[in-house]
């Protein structure tokens, strides 16, 4: 497929600096969506043990419910994570076990 040219290359080629492109979702794969997911839980897993650690040594001003908010967070965001693995295991075995 070809695609035309659209103004951000143009402004590159004048020397104007241009913000990345987002990818379309045609052009994210699967595993790349998975890697952003991982990241993303590892990042919210990794500022609530910061928000916590926080508020028990009394820095940066965090009350007692913005720790709870954070490890909520990032429960919710692992069971999620846990749950779609889960889910995907199961379809792998489920493909394994069909016969061809």
């Amino acid at each position: 497929m070809i695609k035309g040219i659209d103004s951000s290359i143009i402004k590159e080629i004048k020397g104007v600096a241009t913000p990345q492109v987002e990818q379309t979702k045609s052009d994210v794969s699967f595993k790349d969506m998975l890697k952003d997911a991982l990241v993303e839980v590892d990042s919210l897993r990794t500022d609530s043990d910061k928000t916590v650690a926080d508020f028990m040594t009394g820095r940066n001003g965090v009350q007692l419910h913005d720790a709870a908010i954070a490890l909520q967070k990032a429960d919710t965001a692992f069971q999620l994570m846990n749950t779609i693995r889960t889910k995907i295991i199961r379809a792998y075995e489920e493909v394994m076990r069909t016969q061809v």
